[in-house]
């Protein structure tokens, strides 16, 4: 049967219409699945933002899931603080900055494991969770309205492995860290590393004990008498590189002022000084006390001494030890029955370093800690081409680090792990996305 013209043009509209449908159709669902897709591209990084923000802000500040305003398990819902004040505001605020124009965000912090993730042991999660919906272009008239799309990201805060309160940076040293007598190192929670390849890099004897996460030796270790290490040491271990090797020194004029060269304070007298170049050092002796201003103070020759019964207070202070031709460099001195209380800066460049010699010279006397009055000193201790010898005590409760061309102790010192880097600038924490 052979059909009319009409009937031709007839069919030929039909498929014609149908065809044209369907690629809109078809074009229709290309662009909404495209939007979502997009959608679903900002929302995820905003979740990353929020989460390694947050990551990022506990970590700084010291958190500690279920201490102070640190909540475990409660989830927080994005309001948008400015300033954060919390690890939680903190990342509503990049997830604000990097999602969608409308979309709703939650974080939570727990100390326990998200479900089904694996091989990671943070002391702490941080999840972060943002959606947003948009309205369907194309699928708005087959019943598919309103897109809903959402992302969720996972950061930990985790100690890094072979954290480390003590830096024997000399790679030769016999005795590169030397604990004699009856001497009690204990470095809680972090550990100790020794360059030196000599078979005595590590040397402990007579009733001495050695205490850490790990004690890593490149060399060898002689451990001789009544004294013990715990662990026992590993030797043949790696080097590891200055932990404060990228820490620029400060710079400073070399114009001295003269009512503060050749700085010294004795005859039971009393002053205050202000942070500045000190040409010639500074030397506090008898039963004098010297308070100093916080700072950064720059012994240009001369050194630090504080001797006899001596009194020395320098909240959030450092010093930078360093020398010319005209002024040249000399030890820092602490000793006698010398009184020393003293915090590294807890912010800035020079966040908790203590003492900072100049890297680019040396000298043959060792630096020393000696005193066998009170005080306490808190922050690094940073001698990175020079002696060090500590002779004093530090208590349990101290943030202290040694980093230094060799260690030598004598006495009983317990070095806290600081996880932040806030009191001794060695941060011995990181935040990572984990999914």
């Amino acid at each position: 049967m052979l059909l009319g013209k009409s009937s031709q043009s007839e069919q030929a509209l039909v498929l014609t219409s149908f065809s044209l449908l369907f690629l809109f159709a078809t074009i229709g669902l290309a662009v909404d699945l495209g939007w979502a897709y997009y959608l679903k591209l900002r929302v995820q990084t905003a979740a990353d933002a929020a989460a390694t923000a947050a990551a990022v802000y506990a970590n700084t500040n010291g958190d500690v899931c279920g201490v102070g305003s640190v909540s475990c398990g409660t989830t927080y819902t994005c309001v948008g603080t400015t300033p954060p004040t919390t690890s939680l505001e903190a990342g509503c605020l990049y997830a604000t900055q990097d999602g969608p124009p409308t979309m709703s965000a939650t974080m939570i912090e727990n100390n326990t494991a998200p479900p089904g993730v694996t091989g990671n042991t943070p002391s702490m999660w941080i999840k972060a969770t943002v959606s947003t919906s948009a309205h369907n272009f194309f699928l708005f008239g087959s019943g598919y309205k309103i897109a809903n799309v959402s992302a969720q990201a996972i950061s930990g805060i985790t100690t890094v492995p072979g954290s480390s309160c003590i830096y024997v940076l000399s790679g030769s040293a016999a005795g590169a860290l030397s604990v004699t007598g009856s001497s009690n190192v204990t470095t809680n929670s972090c550990g100790i590393y020794i360059n030196s390849s000599s078979s005595t890099a590590l040397t402990v004897t007579g009733s001495s004990h050695v205490t850490g996460n790990f004690i890593n030796v490149k060399g060898g270790a002689t451990i001789t008498g009544s004294s013990s290490t715990s662990p026992a040491p590993t030797t043949g271990a790696g080097a590891v590189t200055d932990p404060l090797a990228s820490l620029p020194a400060p710079t400073f004029t070399t114009s001295c002022d003269a009512a503060h060269t050749h700085y010294s304070l004795g005859n039971s007298n009393t002053a205050a000084l202000s942070p500045g170049v000190y040409c010639g050092g500074i030397t506090v002796t008898g039963s004098s006390t010297l308070t100093l201003n916080s700072g950064i103070y720059i012994l240009l020759g001369g050194g630090l001494n504080i001797s006899n019964s001596g009194i020395l207070n320098a909240p959030h202070v450092m010093f930078y030890n360093t020398g010319n031709s005209t002024y040249p460099i000399a030890p820092v001195l602490i000793n006698g029955s010398s009184t020393v209380n003293q915090t590294a800066p807890t912010t800035g460049t020079y966040r908790g370093v203590a003492y900072f010699q100049d890297r680019t010279q040396t000298y043959s006397t060792h630096n020393a800690i000696a005193n066998s009055g009170t005080g306490n000193i808190t922050g690094t201790y940073y001698f990175p081409t020079t002696a060090f010898d500590f002779t004093g005590s530090t208590a349990a409760s101290t943030y202290a680090a040694f980093v230094a061309n060799t260690v030598a102790v004598t006495g009983s010192s317990t070095l806290q792990n600081d996880p932040t880097g806030n009191y001794t600038g060695l941060s011995k924490t990181s935040s990572t996305l984990i999914q």
